[in-house]
């Protein structure tokens, strides 16, 4: 058994749910947008822009799921040090 002295972790941490569900409805409709865009073979102009989309729209859902993920990255914020707190009466 591995001493704590006192300081354990939270094991129940999870992902923040709306940051993570907009990473993916970003990543799905950059790719619905790349996969319109590449319909057609001919036209070159709408490939590019299609790919240009789905680039961008990879950078923004990959930063939404930092966003999601970012307690888990520092362990200083592996607290819930407001949550539980009853508000107090005046």
């Amino acid at each position: 058994m591995i001493p704590s002295r006192g300081k354990v972790p939270m094991f129940k941490m999870k992902p923040e749910p709306v940051p993570m569900i907009g990473s993916i409805v970003v990543f799905i409709l950059g790719l619905l947008f790349w996969l319109e865009g590449h319909r057609d073979p001919g036209n070159l102009p709408a490939h590019s822009r299609a790919n240009l989309i789905f680039a961008i729209s990879i950078i923004i859902s990959g930063l939404f799921l930092i966003v999601a993920t970012g307690r888990m990255w520092f362990k200083h914020l592996w607290h819930d040090r407001y949550g539980k707190q009853k508000k107090r009466r005046r």
